[in-house]
């Protein structure tokens, strides 16, 4: 595990899109996951960026969601597909049809599910955005979910809840349930990479990469990945200690 602390937050996210850019140039056919949150706007805003400079191209990547919410209205902007519309598509040269997502409109979303279970496997994700929620989950998969879990739908804890609220509109609560990919469907990806900054993130970031392998803490998943890269902003690597035998940081 390369675990690197980013001077402040724009360097987290400079660092983020260097190892997107990486993989992208480098690859001839590109299978990128993303997540979305608070944590991925500056990596996508800095992605965004280098491809109107010329730097990076997304006009061959396939993309696919992590997770969607259950409840919402098509056109409703706080969905995780309208915000990659908004921060990738409409900024980038990532073409519309790239973009792939389980919905959340189908009526059978069991079979939804495993459609999109279907899908990602076939894709062989070669690169994974991460971000960790507070309690620890890395997608929406809450504590306690099998380290096998594939694409399912949840019930979302109350602290996920209000941990997104500030994504919606004042007044607005997230929705209880969504679409999520499984841990066990996350680990199949080539490479990881796990992005958070704020204080809010200290303690699931110590516990995840340090603390022991359990479903309480689902993102500690990660230490079971042959390929894993961690960039951190000082607050959220504040509880981590010196002994982190891979632990680096940028100039």
């Amino acid at each position: 595990m390369r675990i690197f602390v980013a001077p402040d937050r724009a360097t987290a996210a400079q660092r983020t899109a260097d190892i997107v850019e990486g993989f992208v140039n480098s690859a001839a056919s590109t299978a990128l996951g993303i997540a979305t949150g608070k944590t991925m706007e500056e990596p996508l805003a800095e992605i965004a960026r280098r491809c109107r400079r010329g730097t990076l191209s997304l006009a061959h990547a396939e993309v696919y969601l992590l997770d969607e919410y259950v409840g919402l209205e098509l056109d409703d902007p706080c969905s995780f597909a309208n915000t990659v519309d908004r921060l990738l598509v409409q900024t980038t040269d990532l073409p519309p049809g790239a973009v792939h997502g389980p919905n959340p409109h189908n009526p059978d979303l069991y079979a939804e599910c495993a459609d999109y279970e279907r899908h990602v496997r076939a894709a062989c994700i070669g690169l994974q955005l991460l971000g960790i929620g507070t309690n620890g989950h890395i997608a929406f998969n809450e504590p306690g979910s099998s380290f096998a879990s594939s694409t399912r739908v949840v019930q979302l804890n109350e602290q996920t809840r209000r941990d997104n609220a500030r994504a919606f509109p004042d007044g607005t609560r997230p929705p209880a349930a969504a679409i999520t990919q499984g841990i066990g469907t996350i680990l199949m990806a080539t490479e990881l990479l796990l992005v958070a900054c704020g204080q809010p993130k200290a303690r699931s970031i110590a516990r995840a990469l340090e603390g022991p392998v359990t479903r309480s803490l689902p993102a500690s998943a990660l230490q079971l990945h042959p390929n894993v890269t961690v960039v951190l902003d000082p607050p959220a690597a504040a509880l981590l200690t010196d002994a982190s035998s891979q632990r680096c940081r940028t100039p």
